[in-house]
């Protein structure tokens, strides 16, 4: 008997342990920690609202905040960037790391909040080959919608128009282009 109990308390620890955010059993099935994949497409995606415990292709988790001052457009997290932080929290891996394919397209989608008008705000997709910038493309949100003190989505596309080598890093994230700025629910979808 005692060792069944030993066995339980180890098994009971064990599943404690494990316990996946992203699993179904949680309101909003979040895929923060278990990217969706199929043989045409992987989804990776982040609420804000574990940044504590997001996984190490997400960087620059310290632009997360709580929202005290307007309402997160989910949760009670979002990114702030200011004149101070300029770039939000960072999508950045290798493409071997991700997938033994290489992706044909990026589909970046979430939401942003300008505080004021803000017409250099955009979302950077960039692809460095050894520390040096390979391709680098802006998708201006302003031109999305330039309107100010609510939540506004955007979904930008990059294709690529040079062949990508496994090795190379990918890196995507916004800025407020030194303006006070907000963003929330990023979803990145690799195309192959």
């Amino acid at each position: 008997m005692k060792k069944f109990l030993i066995f339980m308390i180890f098994v009971g620890m064990f599943s404690a342990c494990t316990h996946n955010p992203g699993s179904s059993n949680d309101q909003k099935g979040m895929t923060d920690y278990n990217p969706q994949i199929n043989e045409n497409q992987m989804i990776i995606a982040t609420d804000m609202e574990n940044a504590a415990s997001l996984p190490s292709y997400w960087k620059n988790g310290f632009s997360i905040y709580k929202m005290d001052e307007i309402p997160a457009h989910s949760g009670n997290y979002a990114i702030k960037v200011t004149d101070e932080h300029r770039y939000s929290l960072t999508f950045r891996e290798t493409f071997e790391n991700l997938n033994e394919k290489l992706p044909k397209r990026i589909v970046f989608n979430g939401w942003y909040y300008f505080t004021e008008p803000n017409e250099k705000a955009g979302i950077i997709m960039e692809v460095n080959d050894n520390d040096t910038s390979y391709i680098w493309r802006a998708y201006n949100l302003a031109a999305v919608n330039p309107a100010t003190n609510q939540w506004n989505e955007f979904t930008a596309y990059f294709t690529f128009d040079k062949p990508l080598k496994p090795e190379q890093e990918i890196n995507l994230f916004a800025t407020g282009a030194q303006k006070l700025t907000y963003f929330d629910d990023f979803k990145i979808t690799f195309e192959y």
